[in-house]
């Protein structure tokens, strides 16, 4: 599954992450940081995956981002970014990216 880390002294809602505890983090380690912001919620491998979700200051929705380490090359070509228009379809997104870049094989 993975560990998670809950960081909600500045969550709006103490219970958001809720949603989201049921991931599959296929050795991942996940930390919810604060629900609806552009730095929500981080998920980290032992090989420098990265996966990245939050809600941008400007537009609409939410972006997942997965870059294949969490530095300045990493950032500068993603390996994928995932946009999201409703909240109630981030888990699954989120599922998927994780289905998609940790394969259960690997």
């Amino acid at each position: 599954m993975g560990s998670f880390i809950w960081n909600t002294s500045s969550a709006k809602n103490s219970e958001w992450w809720k949603a989201y505890d049921k991931l599959d983090l296929q050795g991942g380690k996940i930390t919810f940081i604060c629900d609806d912001d552009e730095d929500m919620i981080e998920i980290i491998y032992p090989d420098g995956l990265f996966i990245d979700v939050g809600k941008p200051t400007f537009g609409d929705g939410y972006i997942i981002t997965v870059v294949a380490s969490n530095d300045e090359a990493g950032w500068q070509k993603p390996l994928a970014e995932i946009n999201v228009l409703d909240k109630k379809d981030l888990d699954s997104k989120i599922q998927a990216a994780i289905v998609q870049f940790r394969p259960s094989n690997v």
